[in-house]
C-alpha cells in the first residue's frame, strides 16, 4: 500500500514560484553571520576594483588624448618656425664681384650720357694698352656711389628685361685699349650660370639692339642683322655666343656682337674677342 501523504493543513497556503530575492534571503537565513559578513566583505572589494578598472580606464584614455595633443602641438609649432625660417628670414648672399680692375676717375652720370661717355674714352690717348679698365659711373659726385644696375642699364639706354636683369648680380661698363681702337664692353656676374644662360638665350633676338648704344654700335650699318640667330664659337677656349654681320660700308662678315662666360659666374658682352681675351688673362693672372 502506498503511504499516505500529508494533507497541508487548513488555512496554509504555499506559494507557485520562488524569486531570486526570496532565495537569496533563506541562504541568508541559513548562513553563519561571519560567512554572511566574509561575502559581503568580497562583494565590496570587488565593487572597489571595478570602480578602480573604470577610473584607471578613464584616466588612460585622457592620457592618450592629452599625449596626441601635446604632439600636434608640437608640429605645429616646429611647422611655423620652419616657415618662419625659409620665408622671413634672410638668406645670407656672398658678395658678388667682376673682378679687379683698374678704374677711370668718377664720372656723374646725370650729367652726361653714354654716348658722350664712350666718345671721351675712345678718343682718349691715356687707356693703358691690354688692361680691362671698368668705368666708374657714379650717381653723385660727392659720395662716389656707383650707378645700380637697374641705374646703368637706363643710362646705358639698355632695356633689358626683367627676367634677365634677375639673373644678373653686378653690372659695369669697361673699355679696352687692344692697340688699335678703344673697345667698350659690360661685363657682369651671374650667380647661376645656368638660370642665365636661359635667360640670354631667350633675350638674343633683341641683344644687338638692347646693347648697341652701350658698345658704340651703329645699328643703321647693320639693320638685316636685327633679330638674327646667334652662333656658338670658341675663343681661347672660351664658350661664346656671336653674331656676325656685314657692315653697309664693306663687304666683309664680321662678329659685331658677342657674349660669353669667363669663368663660372662672370659674362662678359663685347664687339671684339681681344676684349675676352684681355679680361681673361686679367682674371687668370690675380689668382
Amino acid at each position: 500500500m502506498e503511504p499516505e501523504q500529508p494533507q497541508p493543513e487548513a488555512g496554509e497556503q504555499h506559494p507557485l514560484m520562488h524569486t531570486y530575492q526570496d532565495d537569496l534571503a533563506k541562504v541568508m537565513n541559513a548562513t553563519e553571520a561571519p560567512v554572511v559578513q566574509e561575502m559581503l566583505a568580497d562583494a565590496r572589494e570587488q565593487e572597489v576594483v571595478a570602480a578602480q578598472t573604470i577610473q584607471e580606464h578613464t584616466e588612460r584614455k585622457w592620457y592618450s588624448i592629452s599625449s596626441v595633443f601635446f604632439i600636434v602641438l608640437t608640429l605645429a609649432v616646429l611647422g611655423y618656425g620652419a616657415y618662419y625660417y625659409m620665408h622671413l628670414t634672410v638668406k645670407v648672399v656672398p658678395t658678388m664681384s667682376v673682378g679687379v680692375f683698374p678704374s677711370t676717375d668718377n664720372i656723374v652720370a646725370s650729367g652726361t650720357t653714354i654716348q658722350t661717355v664712350l666718345s671721351s674714352l675712345t678718343a682718349s690717348t691715356t687707356i693703358p694698352v691690354n688692361k680691362p679698365t671698368l668705368v666708374n659711373l657714379v650717381s653723385n659726385g660727392t659720395t662716389g656711389t656707383l650707378l645700380s644696375d637697374t641705374q646703368l642699364f637706363t643710362f646705358l639706354q639698355a632695356t633689358v628685361p626683367e627676367p634677365l636683369q634677375s639673373v644678373i648680380s653686378v653690372a659695369r661698363l669697361g673699355i679696352l685699349n687692344n692697340g688699335t681702337a678703344v673697345l667698350p664692353f659690360i661685363i657682369a656676374t651671374v650667380p647661376n650660370p645656368e638660370k642665365a644662360s636661359q635667360e640670354f638665350d631667350i633675350a638674343e633676338p633683341s641683344l644687338l639692339q638692347m646693347f648697341a648704344p652701350a658698345l658704340n654700335i651703329d645699328l643703321s650699318n647693320y639693320q638685316a642683322e636685327v633679330g638674327q640667330t646667334f652662333q656658338s664659337q670658341y675663343f681661347y677656349n672660351l664658350p661664346v655666343r656671336t653674331l656676325a654681320g656685314v657692315a653697309t660700308a664693306t663687304t666683309a662678315q664680321n662678329i659685331i656682337f658677342l657674349y660669353g662666360y669667363i669663368n663660372n659666374n662672370t659674362i662678359v658682352i663685347a664687339t671684339d674677342p681681344t676684349v675676352l681675351q684681355a679680361i681673361y688673362d686679367t682674371i687668370i693672372n690675380q689668382h
